[in-house]
């Protein structure tokens, strides 16, 4: 059987140009997320649920997406933690040090709902890092050992920054995807796996960008 990112990216490929031509977005419903894929003995105390990304978590409301984990991949449980923590973060992304910042942080904090964790690239954690750690530093902040950027992958399916071309992404076999790709390819992925919906637990409208 296919792995999960290996058959995710097979559908990308033959699916991609049609649906680009379309120029459609939708709302759909991911019927067969399985928490259980999320592994409480790595990540979390309790299975994670797919909720509403509320108005007031500032960080993330209006990201792209309108659905996210909880636990998320920070190992926060509860949304007054994922707002507390993460309203602090909400300043840099003003300070605009880097483009991929608010994608980066979001990633994270609220999550999308997949079948599997996708984490950031370790290239968009170092970019960030490189651009927004002098402004860190200059209010006696460093950068946090949670963000280590070493943990994140470089060789698997990844969340990149926003306007990404090949030209500008780190070479490898990281196989990454940014904001407006990534809801594409999930409304494209969902699609020739699942009926539509208008309905249900985990509806997310992907919004044009």
């Amino acid at each position: 059987m296919k792995s999960f990112a290996s058959l995710f990216l097979w559908r990308i490929n033959i699916l991609i140009m049609p649906m680009v031509s379309l120029g459609q977005t939708s709302e759909y419903v991911y019927d067969n997320w399985r928490a259980e894929l999320y592994s409480p003995s790595r990540i979390y105390d309790k299975p994670p649920q797919c909720v509403d990304i509320p108005d007031d978590l500032k960080l993330c409301h209006g990201v792209g997406y309108n659905k996210m984990l909880l636990p998320n991949l920070l190992e926060h449980d509860t949304m007054t933690e994922v707002k507390q923590q993460s309203g602090s973060w909400v300043p840099l992304v003003h300070k605009n040090c880097h483009p991929g910042t608010r994608v980066f942080l979001c990633s994270l904090f609220a999550p999308l709902c997949m079948e599997r964790p996708i984490y950031p690239c370790r290239w968009l954690c170092e970019n960030v890092r490189d651009g927004c750690t002098p402004i860190m530093e200059a209010f006696g902040f460093p950068w946090p050992e949670m963000f280590t950027c070493e943990k994140f992958q470089q060789d698997d399916v990844c969340i990149s920054g926003p306007n990404v071309t090949e030209d500008s992404k780190p070479t490898g076999k990281s196989k990454w995807l940014n904001m407006k790709s990534l809801s594409l390819a999930l409304f494209i992925f969902l699609s020739g796996v699942i009926s539509l919906k208008h309905e249900d637990i985990c509806v997310a409208q992907i919004k044009n960008m």
